[in-house]
């Protein structure tokens, strides 16, 4: 019998530096022992955090991290500070005090700081991707999320490691080709790359139906199917508040019921899914194995799962974390 193809899937690393660094280190090392590696999207993070000079004059700068008052008095300091900022899956942005107060003055400053710290992270991350992991014998194979600006596309299509595979169909192992759908389906967020479920089922469909044989088939999507058990987060009041009942906060089902249907349909051997962050585990929908790494990207965690694909389908998953 050939020797399993091992998976190692992750997803919603979110501009977390130090998420990125370990997950390029597990596979030079390739500890893990994989054949190719895949992240399912939700590679940029969402938010800027202003480090602001003092105005009395020395190199004094302070920032609010997480509820806290930073202050970096010295330029190691800012470096540390700014590092810490990165850490987390934010974007750090040195202003004076007057510059601050023009971005909180006009959002379209804000969307130019931001797209310029998206674009910059990410270039840097797949220029060290090239460095670290040339020659390791490890493809990575990812796609944007729904939280993923448009202005990321040019800069994934450019890599030289790292292949974008977002609405594509490609070779993955000696038996199993990758369908990849990295849009969601609606959120009450409004982000970059969403759409209605009719319209996303009828893509994957069109996707899922050029394969050679859909049951021998991989399928990537950045949101899991709708109630599955990967698909669990807080239920919304309309004011986007978290529900609570007799002081217990409701959960429920948030997935893509156009997912969903697309497993049931093409029963792929595997679905790899990400999108929701508390919601790490794996399910079965028929056939078909379902697994959803999870996220604690902000706390510097990266969460994967192992999978062994054979011939005759999945042989064993595990979850892991670093």
């Amino acid at each position: 019998m050939a020797k399993p193809f091992r998976l190692y899937v992750c997803s919603d690393i979110h501009a977390s530096e130090r998420t990125w660094r370990k997950f390029l280190n597990a596979m030079k090392s390739n500890v893990y022992k994989v054949d190719a590696a895949v992240i399912a999207g939700d590679l940029t993070g969402k938010a800027l955090i202003a480090v602001v000079k003092g105005d009395h004059g020395g190199e004094t700068w302070s920032a609010s991290v997480m509820g806290q008052h930073r202050v970096a008095r010295d330029e190691k300091e800012l470096q540390e500070l700014e590092r810490s900022i990165a850490d987390i899956g934010y974007y750090a942005v040195r202003v004076t005090e007057q510059e601050r107060a023009a971005m909180e003055a006009d959002p379209a400053l804000v969307k130019k700081y931001f797209h310029d710290r998206i674009t910059r992270r990410l270039t840097e991350w797949l220029e060290l991707a090239a460095e670290r992991l040339d020659g390791s014998g490890v493809p990575v194979y990812l796609m944007p999320g729904n939280d993923d600006d448009f202005a990321i596309d040019p800069i994934l299509e450019k890599s030289t490691y790292c292949q974008d595979v977002n609405e594509r169909v490609v070779e993955l192992t000696p038996w199993h080709q990758l369908v990849s759908m990295g849009w969601s389906s609606p959120t009450p967020w409004s982000t970059p790359r969403e759409m209605p479920e009719e319209e996303f089922l009828d893509r994957l469909s069109g996707l899922l139906g050029g394969v050679r044989d859909s049951r021998r088939t991989v399928m990537m999507t950045h949101v899991p199917p709708y109630d599955s058990g990967i698909d669990t987060a807080p239920l919304l009041s309309p004011d986007l508040r978290p529900t609570v009942t007799a002081g217990d906060l409701l959960r429920g089902p948030v997935g893509s019921t156009g997912v969903r249907k697309a497993i049931e349909k093409f029963k792929p051997v595997l679905g790899v899914h990400g999108h929701i962050h508390e919601s790490g585990g794996e399910r079965r929908i028929g056939d078909t194995l379902c697994v959803n790494a999870g996220s604690e990207s902000s706390m510097g965690i990266l969460r994967g799962y192992l999978v062994d694909l054979t011939e005759d389908g999945v042989q064993r998953s595990l979850r892991v974390e670093g």
